[in-house]
């Protein structure tokens, strides 16, 4: 059989999930003797190390010197130029994904495509006209998506209903955990970059209404709302129990000297930084947003789901954990066998199974 070859799609290689997501799948695809290239939009400082095995192509700056608009023309006569040299058997789009089926029309080649965020993610919040042109051009060139890596259930439900083509629902891989002889405090934890999704602000609310003296809170990412969360700790008088870690690259460390994941994001593609943390064997307490949470966490079994903006309930199940010293240990120890169901190896087959069948 002739190797195959397969050219993933996505923006760039800057932390992210779905650019580890890209990462760690060319790697490992690589390395079963498939011929991988990865073709980035935009060139930035790289964050993840590729296999010598896999091909990068990155373009000239072309953005910065000329501006989002005026380089727009240039992007996809870049994207489309390399995707048919390369002459891949499977084209798979990861991230800004209708231009790479915009740039694949007319070139004979299998398109994958794959949303990272929620399915119910609205792409330009507060515009209705690019709203409309941009699901107008979903609709106009759905014949050329030949298949769906869809991340949770619900996803694939909604990708039904517009799309003709198989979809495949296929969790997100585990990273490898890093394992830390660490001593576990009396410690929340939650992993995220501070923004209106992740919603760490109702953790904060939530944590301000515990009784657990003896326990702290860390959180651990920066971003545009690192500051106003500074402000709320103070404002909650709990600024001396909430640790603001920032931005950490070695996070199982941190995560191995936790017990319970509190995570409060209210819109999801499929929450990494979730099944990291149960992974570190803590015990999640969760929203259950759209979508990802219910997927991962069977109530009572190995987490706690709580209705979005339910504050005081997400207080009463970390009490519960807090209180119950073998709740807690019980959730833990389930929670750490996600590192099975989503072991890289076993999701990595599911993923090239699809894109090479």
């Amino acid at each position: 059989m002739a190797q195959q070859k397969i050219v993933i799609v996505l923006p760039k290689l800057t932390p992210g999930g779905t650019e580890r997501t890209a990462v760690v799948l060319a790697n490992y695809m690589a390395e079963q003797n498939i011929d991988v290239t990865v073709l980035v939009m935009f060139k930035r400082d790289k964050f993840y190390e590729l296999n010598p095995k896999v091909k990068l192509i990155e373009p000239d700056n072309f953005r910065d010197k000329y501006g989002k608009i005026l380089s727009f023309p240039m992007l996809l006569w870049y994207l489309r130029k390399n995707i048919k040299n390369e002459k891949p058997d499977t084209v798979f789009c990861l991230g800004y994904m209708l231009l790479g089926i915009i740039t694949s029309v007319g070139i004979k080649t299998k398109v994958i495509i794959s949303g990272r965020s929620s399915p119910d993610r609205v792409r330009f919040p507060g515009n209705a006209l690019f709203n409309g042109i941009y699901n107008m051009c979903y609709s106009i060139l759905k014949f050329r998506i030949d298949g769906i890596i869809a991340q949770t259930n619900y996803a694939k439900e909604v990708y039904q209903k517009k799309y003709k083509c198989p979809i495949v629902v296929i969790p997100n891989f585990l990273r490898e955990i890093k394992e830390y002889p660490s001593e576990r405090k009396n410690q929340i934890i939650t992993l995220g970059r501070c923004s209106y999704e992740k919603a760490q602000h109702f953790l904060l609310e939530a944590f301000a209404q515990l009784n657990a003296p003896n326990w702290t809170l860390a959180i651990i990412g920066d971003g545009p709302l690192l500051e106003e969360l500074k402000s709320q700790a103070k404002a909650l008088n709990i600024a001396e129990k909430v640790e603001f870690c920032g931005f950490q690259k070695e996070v199982d460390l941190y995560l191995s000297k936790a017990k319970i994941f509190g995570f409060t994001s209210i819109i999801e593609g499929y929450p990494n930084a979730l099944i990291e943390g149960m992974a570190n064997g803590l015990a999640p307490v969760s929203f259950n947003c759209v979508a990802g949470p219910s997927d991962i966490i069977k109530e009572g079994e190995n987490g706690f789901l709580v209705p979005v903006g339910e504050v005081a309930l997400f207080a009463q199940k970390l009490q519960m954990l807090i209180d119950d010293r073998a709740l807690l240990e019980k959730i833990s120890s389930n929670a750490s066998k996600i590192k099975e169901t989503n072991n890289l190896k076993i999701i990595a087959e599911k993923y090239s199974r699809f894109l090479i069948g």
